[in-house]
């Protein structure tokens, strides 16, 4: 028997907090919705490398919820329905 093996990675983004944003924090990753990349800086040394990541599909902070169930849940659950196992991590 052969199976199918699917995997979707995504990333989501939440905002900052009120309390982290009354200590001055600030957000350490740039988002590309369109290039479905994050890119991470460090910084403990503003001078080093930015490091990018790719994602099947990434969502900003300003993200609903009812998107990312759309784009990721929804799709699974019809898999479901047609007797695949599947999962979801969070």
């Amino acid at each position: 028997m052969q199976y199918k093996i699917m995997e979707f990675v995504v990333y989501v983004n939440r905002p900052l907090n009120s309390k982290e944003k009354a200590e001055g924090s600030y957000n350490m990753v740039d988002i590309s919705t369109d290039r479905r990349e994050v890119s991470v800086k460090d910084r403990s040394l503003p001078t080093a490398p930015v490091k990018t990541f790719s994602y099947d599909k990434v969502f900003t902070g300003a993200s609903k919820q009812i998107e990312l169930y759309k784009a990721v849940v929804l799709p699974i659950l019809e898999e479901v329905l047609l007797g695949y196992n599947c999962t979801v991590f969070a």
